[in-house]
């Protein structure tokens, strides 16, 4: 006679041995380097979810047994757990040199000691936190089992067919409140988020100079400008803090901005922004820019101070705000705002800009970065149509679901890295990851330049939903970024993760790494705009004064 034994007690070893596997896997590196904090939290939410997956495992083999297991396949099952726990062991003390090999790519110094035990802090908040939500949902489900169960046709004549209609309406039930959940979800971010538009930072003080929506004679109230607005209307540099940097004589630049507080259909809200246009005297600017904002309607101050610095004030900046939610739940829960906000405000501007007469007007350029570079390119057919419809263009950290991106990418000459690729030569399209790297091409940049920025190791432009099952072209043998850690390898499922975490967490990089352009966008700007005459001297100073910028969050914008 066989002996067997029962496994139930088991569980927890089972659970505890995914659960270290998990801890292992989030360890391993990704695009960028994480908080101690963060990381901590990241892998203590990655043990309790290894460890649910375990315990589930181990219930289906115990089901499949009907509890009872020969002692045999009992030993195998230790000796699977055995594994387990020495492979999650053995790739421990590889964790310290895979995180600082991803600091190490982008010039941040080594992890500490101390980094390592905020990260112990963080691992047993994140356990506990998702323990407690994962007792939550159980606790949960089992209510809506017990109200289910009793109510079900045939259950003591077919109690097995019963129980398995009562498990389908219980998870169609869960799923039910879960739906019904995110849409109070999205309900409250977006009244918290129209709430928060609405409180001015007291620092920023409505403007005066008439050149500035929201000013007494704008068109805009300035109660309908919005937090976003108020810090691009209220802010930037003055002519005489230009003429300080540049030492050339400057102008009042021209700041245009619609907030999502005004009135209308958001092509009737681009009328009024061209109509502020007309109003400030666009016209006579040498350059004109139209931004396209993230999601809460932001626009990077590194990039458009820089902008006015280069051309001594003799500018006009235009946009309008689609919506006041943070871009990834913009991109998440209204992804056509972006769209059709933008579209609308690009379309306006340049039918008047048309209409001006063509040896008298500005140049034209567009201008968008994360959310807002998507929402710009959306605007047009293709990039034909950005080329034969504006005089230049600056994209940055472009998201992996844009369409004109990906088909500039996948068009590449043959030879060029999909991080940095090579279009016709460079002709009329080029990318950058690094101040002057737009000019390394030998060819000529002609006519209508469109400047794409885009660091090798930015989440927001390599993470998309295929990164999930398939190996990205940007990890494949030479393809990779010199930014991104030799020791990075594509799992699937986990890569795509690993950068969805880094999205979220990895803000405190330099300036030349993950989602920062600011910097990098005035060379481009530069480059596809020119400037004012400014001397190589001026230049320099007004690179030193953007290089003190750092603003940028891609969670809060």
């Amino acid at each position: 006679m066989v002996k067997v034994v029962r496994i139930g007690s088991r569980l927890d070893v089972a659970g505890a041995t995914v659960g270290l596997i998990a801890v292992a896997v989030s360890l391993t590196p990704s695009l960028l380097p994480r908080p101690a904090w963060g990381q901590g939290l990241v892998s203590g939410l990655a043990f309790a979810v290894g460890y649910g997956v375990g315990v589930l495992l181990w219930r289906g083999v115990h089901r499949l047994s009907r509890g009872r297991l020969p002692e045999a396949a009992e030993a195998r099952a230790w000796l699977v757990v055995l594994i387990g726990l020495v492979g999650a062991s053995a790739i421990m003390p590889f964790a310290i040199g895979w995180q600082n090999s991803v600091r190490e790519a982008v010039g941040m110094p080594d992890t500490s000691g101390f980094d390592w035990l905020v990260a112990v802090l963080g691992f047993a908040a994140g356990a506990w936190l998702a323990f407690a939500i994962g007792r939550g949902v159980a606790g949960g489900y089992r209510r809506l089992w017990a109200l289910a169960e009793p109510r079900m046709p045939g259950r003591d004549t077919r109690p097995r067919l019963a129980s398995a209609a009562t498990g389908a309406v219980t998870v169609v039930a869960m799923l039910m409140v879960f739906s019904i959940g995110l849409s109070v979800l999205s309900l409250l971010l977006t009244w918290a988020s129209e709430h928060k538009n609405r409180q001015y930072d007291p620092e920023y003080a409505q403007p005066t100079s008439p050149l500035r929506s929201g000013s007494p004679e704008s068109l805009i109230a300035w109660d309908q400008i919005g937090q976003a607005g108020v810090k691009i209307v209220a802010g930037g540099p003055s002519a005489e803090a230009i003429e300080l940097v540049t030492d050339e004589p400057a102008q009042e630049p021209i700041r245009v901005y619609v907030g999502v507080d005004v009135p209308g259909t958001v092509e009737e809200r681009a009328e009024l922004a061209v109509a502020e246009l007309e109003r400030t005297g666009a016209a006579d600017r040498s350059v004109l820019l139209v931004a396209g904002t993230t999601g809460s309607g932001w626009l990077d101050p590194a990039a458009i101070d820089g902008f006015e610095y280069l051309h001594a004030g003799d500018t006009a900046i235009v946009t309008l705000q689609y919506g006041a939610t943070g871009s990834p739940v913009s991109a998440l829960l209204t992804p056509d705002l972006s769209q059709d906000g933008t579209s609308a405000l690009v379309a306006a501007v340049t039918g008047w800009w048309d209409a001006l007469p063509a040896d008298d007007r500005p140049q034209l350029v567009v201008y968008g970065l994360s959310l807002g570079s998507f929402g710009i390119q959306a605007a047009y057919d293709d990039m034909d149509d950005i080329l034969a419809s504006t005089e230049g263009a600056v994209l940055a950290g472009t998201p992996s679901f844009t369409p004109i991106w990906s088909a500039a990418e996948d068009s590449r000459d043959q030879g060029s890295t999909y991080p940095l690729p090579v279009l016709d030569a460079g002709e009329h399209v080029r990318w950058a990851d690094e101040w002057g790297g737009l000019e390394e091409l030998p060819g000529t940049w002609d006519g209508t330049r469109v400047a794409y920025l885009q660091h090798g190791n930015d989440p927001i432009v390599w993470i998309g939903p295929s990164v999930i099952w398939s190996e990205p072209e940007w990890l494949k043998p030479g393809q990779r970024s010199e930014s991104v850690s030799e020791d990075m390898v594509w799992i699937p499922a986990v890569t795509a993760f690993q950068g969805v975490v880094d999205l979220i967490l990895s803000t405190a990089v330099p300036e030349d790494a993950g989602h920062k352009y600011g910097n990098l966008a005035v060379d481009a700007l530069h480059q596809v705009t020119g400037d004012a005459g400014l001397s190589d001297d001026a230049m320099a100073r007004v690179r030193a004064v953007i290089e003190e910028y750092d603003t940028y969050s891609p969670v809060a914008n």
